[in-house]
């Protein structure tokens, strides 16, 4: 016969478990910084222009001059990102806070569109605008420790990394800058090698008066 405290150590690990789903969730609606201008249309006031601040496939931070009101539908409009639409959950003089609202196969697409616009910049790629935009299209120039230079096409991006298709493969462990980042080659590709970004450094404490 179950005791009482057999009921209460599964109801423990009930809650533990929803809370790591929670945290997961989390994780995956985690927002990066895009600054991207664009505009938004309130179906009562009309259009306005406004400027992407932080996004995830969640929701979004957004600046502008003239906020809508809370609680309203709005329609957006970014390059890179497409066409947007959501409730505004927060607004103030500095602008509003959003969250999407779509499906999840629309959120899964603005998912791989946000992987894609924030590490274009940082990395250097070029977008091949001649085809539709995928998460995966472009190059990269890569410089190896020796400063030997590596072009090679993207077949995979992430915050924490990518994976390039090309005939060299530096050794697994090489120091590698790609664009403004920098990293470690991961590991080797049946086509190539992957390299894991290195964390950004800790902003330092400024000197005391």
């Amino acid at each position: 016969m179950s005791t009482v405290t057999d009921i209460k150590s599964r109801l423990d690990k009930r809650k533990i478990k929803i809370a790591a789903r929670g945290a997961q969730e989390q994780r995956r609606f985690r927002r990066v910084q895009l600054s991207i201008p664009g505009r938004y249309l309130d179906p009562g006031r009309g259009e306005f222009a406004c400027k992407l601040v932080d996004v995830s496939p969640g929701g979004a931070r957004i600046s502008a001059e003239v906020p809508p009101p809370v609680n309203d539908h709005i329609v957006m409009l970014f390059e890179g990102l497409g066409r947007l639409e959501g409730d505004v959950v927060r607004a103030g003089r500095a602008g509003f806070a959003v969250r999407f609202s779509f499906s999840d196969r629309k959120r899964d697409r603005l998912a791989d569109a946000i992987t894609w616009q924030f590490n274009m910049a940082r990395l250097g790629l070029n977008e091949d605008r001649g085809g539709a935009r995928k998460p995966s299209r472009g190059q990269a120039t890569l410089t190896l420790r020796d400063g030997v230079v590596i072009r090679a096409n993207v077949i995979d991006v992430s915050i924490s990394g990518a994976a390039f298709a090309c005939l060299e493969r530096p050794r697994v462990g090489e120091s590698v800058r790609v664009g403004g980042m920098s990293g470690r080659v991961a590991r080797w590709l049946d086509n190539g090698f992957a390299v894991s970004f290195d964390p950004p450094a800790s902003p330092q404490t400024p000197p005391a008066a």
